[in-house]
């Protein structure tokens, strides 16, 4: 089975990773995943959804038979270049992630798997959702695309006349689908 590694940062948009979880496990992938503690809180704040634990915040939001990894695990399986996966979305990246990956810095889980898909030159999905940018910024998340990250902006289209906070969160997720050659069929596409 194919696998996939997406991980939940502590940006603002966790709805935007939970909604690729579910798509990738749609197309067929086997989900390996974490989220930063920090997820736990944005995902409280943007759902209104008190919840003890990461477990509890995955299947209170409809994402389940996935393989969850503690953030902190380095050891765990997922941490190793020789363990395939197909692919690494971080959704939502926040910028203190870019900052440090871009710098090679692997302190957490998440860290380590953007560092190992780099370094084996595997596909690393970006999914930042961070506005202003500052001048590091930027030069960070260029140092990411120099490396082989594709960078995407959690900005979704509206020529489609999104009428649900779902309808924007599912413009994003195709989009990075599409990046990943995988066909979807998640948002209206653009027609004449």
């Amino acid at each position: 089975m194919k696998r996939s590694f997406i991980a939940i940062t502590g940006a603002s948009g966790v709805l935007y990773g939970f909604s690729i979880i579910k798509a990738m496990q749609k197309a067929g992938f086997e989900v390996h995943t974490t989220a930063a503690a920090e997820a736990l809180h944005n995902a409280q704040a943007e759902t209104g959804v008190k919840y003890n634990s990461i477990e509890e915040m995955y299947k209170a939001n409809g994402i389940e038979n996935v393989i969850l990894y503690n953030n902190n695990d380095l050891s765990s399986a997922a941490a190793s270049g020789s363990f395939k996966m197909e692919n690494y979305i971080i959704a939502p990246a926040s910028m203190g992630f870019v900052g440090r990956t871009a710098n090679g810095i692997s302190a957490s889980l998440i860290e380590r798997c953007a560092d190992v898909a780099l370094k084996e030159r595997r596909p690393l999905i970006v999914l930042f959702r961070e506005m202003p940018l500052s001048t590091i910024h930027l030069e960070n998340l260029t140092k990411l695309s120099k490396s082989g990250a594709v960078i995407i902006p959690a900005a979704p289209g509206f020529y489609n006349r999104p009428e649900t906070i779902n309808d924007l969160v599912n413009f994003v997720t195709g989009k990075v689908l599409d990046v990943l050659g995988i066909e979807n069929n998640c948002y209206k596409r653009w027609e004449n």
